[in-house]
């Protein structure tokens, strides 16, 4: 197996152009790798929070109020 690493930019049109004249004609496969973003924004990690509507609340959340046993 043949392995070449190429840098390359996909545009904002969402093609990726390449050139390989040393590589003959025939079926490839391609692999794309791309750096992580180190930071992640408080947007994203609010989007991946369940999102759960129980009603309103009637009462207090004290644990004696939800637990029966705990009194």
């Amino acid at each position: 197996m043949l392995a070449k690493k190429l840098r390359a930019k996909i545009g904002e049109d969402k093609k990726l152009l390449i050139h390989v004249p040393d590589i003959p004609p025939g079926e490839v496969e391609v692999i794309i790798l791309r750096k992580e973003e180190g930071r992640i924004t408080r947007n994203k990690i609010l989007s991946k929070v369940p999102r759960h509507r129980a009603g309103k609340i009637l009462k207090s959340l004290r644990r004696e109020d939800i637990y029966t046993s705990a009194r």
